[in-house]
């Protein structure tokens, strides 16, 4: 008897976490998908404003990065571009 009762629960908690998985877990994984999708969202729309309210009006930057991939800053000096020529 014993035996009976422990396969007839096995199978149903068997059955009832299957079902759950097929049909409910996904959409718990899209909520917390599209919650975290808004935070890291809203997270980047503040930074950008923050950003924006730093700059102050009126005031030109202009951000360059050349295709190499160095980042030039003020302190690097002038770049000069040159071919040597071999006589």
């Amino acid at each position: 008897m014993g035996l009976i009762r422990f396969a007839i629960v096995f199978f149903l908690v068997w059955f009832v976490t299957s079902l759950l998985s097929r049909y409910v877990l996904p959409y718990i994984v899209r909520f917390f998908a599209r919650r975290m999708s808004d935070r890291v969202r809203k997270d980047y729309e503040r930074q950008m404003r923050e950003k924006r309210r730093k700059e102050r009006e009126g005031e030109v930057t202009i951000r360059y990065r050349p295709e190499n991939g160095k980042i030039i800053t003020r302190d690097d000096g002038e770049y000069i571009d040159y071919e040597e020529i071999d006589d």
